[in-house]
């Protein structure tokens, strides 16, 4: 073989290399994404888990908890400014869901779930007793109200049975 020829071998076997390499490297890069998904997922799950962990450490916080959704006024004082503690710990975690959501952290699947989880719990009675106490929905910027709007169109687009 001439030196031409052991040449142009090197040069196929060199291009074949680099593509397994990207290909490699793709593979890698998705794998890393998923990854971080994932993570990103678990975290907010555990955010999630703490944020009602004190609602269900016991039978007192049970109750205010489950009566201040549905009928925040038939709470004492008392009761109803620990509601509105929880309510206020539960918004700025689920707050943090969207935002992950938004910068595409999360599967569309598990930010709708935190999405419409936020949306019952801000169109309750309770949920609107405690924006009323906040001075309205003003505590919400334009862009989350937008996407809590998106989201209780598309909740009701299931429920009624639409294909948008």
């Amino acid at each position: 073989m001439s030196i031409e020829e052991l040449a142009s071998i090197a040069e196929i076997v060199g291009g074949m290399v680099v593509i397994i390499s990207l290909i490699y490297l793709a593979r890698q890069v998705r794998e890393n994404s998923l990854q971080a998904k994932l993570g990103s997922s678990i975290a907010l799950n555990h955010l999630i888990n703490e944020a009602f962990d004190p609602i269900y450490n016991s039978d007192r916080t049970i109750h205010i908890w489950t009566s201040g959704i549905a009928n925040p006024t038939c709470l004492s004082k008392e009761e109803q400014a620990v509601f509105s503690l929880f309510m206020a710990r539960l918004v700025v975690v689920f707050l943090t869901a969207i935002t992950h959501n938004e910068r595409d952290f999360l599967g569309s699947d598990v930010g709708r779930i935190h999405l419409g989880s936020l949306n019952s719990i801000l169109s309750s009675p309770g949920g609107q007793f405690w924006q009323d106490e906040q001075g309205g929905n003003a505590f919400l910027d334009n862009r989350v109200r937008d996407i809590l709007q998106s989201n209780a169109e598309y909740q009701d687009s299931l429920t009624l049975g639409s294909d948008d």
